[in-house]
């Protein structure tokens, strides 16, 4: 029944046909009802004439998410003269439905159309053996080419040219029905987050959020208020994808994903480890520097499976998904999904060497080089032994003293819904996991449900296998595709991807974390040059762990100048200025008592100017900026006057 498989995903293949006109290969590629990307089915006489690229696809497959920059660069050099349609032949049963098809274009930004495949039909007719597999037809429907695997963009290229070059002047340019999937999306203060982190805040009690924001090419740092919200409060990257160092606001990622927290409040290092996913790359955020710096990785996918001990700027990876500690601090452990192994960052010698993987999509146990993986996606160390899930056999699986152990999971194509142990139990295509003293806690993706393996058995701990965006006691939680869960004191945090959402499950009950976006996108900085117009007050003692106030000392006539950029600013001083909350005009116009929830014991300064002007018509406007010191301490005091008049 699984013969049509038995490429599994990279197989390099090559297929000869005759080149001869032939109509009724347009109604292969159209005899599937379920079109995506389009505002209605294709038809035989929509494709006519045309120069097709065929991708047939599953989008769980690291190959497939791979060569997708091939296909942008093709779209892109031909344009109308060539027409790619996206054929989805699923592996998982999840992957069938034409919801979730439609997320993961949105996921990837596809532009162009996209059938569901989902029996098959087209991928027969075709004589299609793996994901991927390409097909190039000629304008006259003759099939000009069919190659598999990844690594034949020239060769589709040349291809291409060829076939422009001999129906010059007779290739069908006219414009398809689209109806781009992500015209129809609303916009969402996250987009498809995927991997989680946390570290402690600066006086030790609260835990921040870091948030890979995957969709939007950033990510986020958040914390919480006092009246239940979490506020985002630092943005790293300028959210358009591409491949830059820089400040947080020049900085640019490409879908990043796994991110590693490790921070030093005393004045040590405050890092983010970041895994860019597109970039194929391991970057880090300094969040006292407010940079970002590449690691290892050059942008470039690579296919090097030996590497012992190279320089981190020299090696090329393969999709990096997951990060973590493992055995330490000094050693960053990276799942490189597309190379089917664990790799391992020194952060002293600053170089990088495989430690698990032969290379070989499957699942072998043993010691290194002789075990095998599949996409590893998620990594979480305790005590001493390293988790891991491998996504394409739907396991979960763990290393010790260098020999890995399945836990979960028999094969490629073993997967399903169901408890129990080892060979019994079973997932569908996991993601993410954290290991803590209970267990380790799965996100079980594709069963839409959070699984935890403890004492030897897997069982269903949150929703129950059907996707949906729905609160309440954990057996009838529902999330959709969930790619993270990360412990954060006695809760679990859940990334839940294609709700856009974090959620939280804590004393039996899934609830939605309710994110506030910044006040301004534009991050404050700390100015070190005299402010125009400053009024210089004494230090001030305020009290730590209440809401403080900041009255603006406005008199009565007189206004917020509107068409001003009037903003305030608080920054931690230690060990390097860090915005942690500010106000824009809007803010500043709407109330002139402004709070700050529960200031945390330390060194402060407040910032800013204020523009305002006398109510009369005709009367002048001022401007005062202030730059104010602060200690947060156990004292009385909670408010603090900037006197304007």
């Amino acid at each position: 029944m699984l013969t049509r498989f038995i490429a599994a995903f990279f197989l390099v293949l090559a297929f000869s046909f005759p080149a001869m006109a032939d109509e009724s290969v347009y109604q292969k590629i159209v005899q599937q009802p379920g079109w995506l990307n389009t505002s209605r089915a294709l038809t035989q006489d929509d494709l006519k004439g045309r120069i097709i690229l065929l991708d047939f696809w599953t989008y769980c497959c690291i190959n497939c998410i791979q060569v997708m920059p091939d296909l942008r660069y093709l779209e892109d050099k031909f344009g109308d003269d060539l027409t790619v349609i996206g054929v989805h032949s699923a592996k998982f049963k999840n992957e069938g439905d034409s919801e979730n098809i439609r997320q993961a274009i949105l996921r990837n930004d596809l532009r162009h159309p996209v059938v569901n495949d989902f029996n098959f039909a087209t991928w027969k007719a075709f004589d299609v053996h793996a994901w991927p597999t390409f097909v190039l037809i000629a304008p006259n429907g003759a099939i000009e080419k069919a190659v598999g695997g990844e690594g034949h963009r020239a060769e589709l290229e040349s291809a291409i040219e060829g076939l422009r070059s001999r129906y010059a002047g007779s290739i069908n340019k006219a414009a398809l029905p689209m109806a781009l999937e992500k015209n129809k999306q609303p916009e969402t203060v996250l987009s498809f987050p995927t991997k989680l982190a946390s570290f402690a805040s600066m006086s030790g009690i609260a835990q921040n959020l870091v948030v890979a924001d995957t969709g939007h090419h950033r990510v986020l740092t958040m914390q919480p208020t006092d009246n239940g919200t979490t506020q985002v409060d630092t943005i790293i990257g300028s959210g358009v994808e591409g491949f830059k160092d820089g400040s947080f606001k020049e900085a640019q990622f490409n879908h990043p994903q796994g991110v590693l927290a490790s921070i030093n409040w005393g004045g040590g290092p405050q890092l983010i480890y970041i895994a860019d996913t597109g970039n194929h790359a391991l970057r880090v955020a300094d969040l006292a520097a407010r940079t970002v710096t590449t690691l290892a990785g050059n942008g470039t996918q690579g296919h090097d499976r030996h590497v012992e001990n190279k320089p981190g700027l020299e090696a090329q990876m393969a999709s990096p998904w997951d990060i973590a500690f493992y055995p330490d601090k000094q050693h960053v452990v990276v799942t490189q999904a597309g190379l089917h192994q664990l790799w391992s960052y020194n952060t002293e010698t600053k170089t990088v060497s495989a430690i698990a993987g032969s290379g070989s999509e499957t699942i072998t146990d043993g010691a290194f080089p002789g075990n095998a993986l599949a996409q590893p996606s998620g990594v979480s160390a305790l005590d001493g032994v390293l988790y891991f899930i491998d996504a394409e056999t739907s396991s979960l699986r763990m290393m010790s003293g260098g020999n890995v152990k399945t836990l979960i999971g028999t094969g490629l194509f073993d997967f399903g819904f169901k408890n129990g142990v080892q060979g019994v139990a079973r997932m569908q295509h996991p993601l993410g996991l954290v290991a803590t003293a209970q267990g380790e806690y799965v996100a079980d993706a594709y069963n839409h449900s959070i699984r935890l393996f403890n004492d030897g058995r897997l069982s269903t701990f949150a929703g129950h296998g059907e996707r949906g965006h729905r609160d309440g006691p954990v057996k009838e939680a529902r999330f959709n595709e969930p790619n993270a869960v990360i412990a954060v004191g006695k809760a679990l945090y859940v990334a839940d991807t294609n709700n856009n959402a974090i959620r939280v499950i804590e004393g039996g009950k899934v609830s939605t974390l309710k994110i506030q976006p910044p006040a301004s996108a534009d991050v404050p900085e700390f100015s070190k040059d005299a402010l125009p117009n400053l009024s210089v007050l004494k230090p001030q003692a305020l009290a730590a762990g209440k809401d403080i106030t900041v009255r603006l000392g406005l008199q009565a006539g007189w206004h917020i100048n509107a068409d001003a950029p009037s903003s305030l600013a608080l920054f931690a001083m230690t060990p390097m200025p860090l915005a942690v909350v500010s106000f824009d005009k809007q803010a500043l116009q709407a109330s002139h008592e402004l709070v700050i929830s529960k200031l945390e014991k330390g060194e402060y300064r407040l910032q800013g100017t204020v523009y305002y002007c006398a109510d009369a018509a005709g009367s002048q406007c001022l401007l005062k900026s202030f730059d104010v010191e602060i200690r947060a301490g156990d004292i009385a005091q909670a408010s603090v006057m900037l006197p304007l008049n």
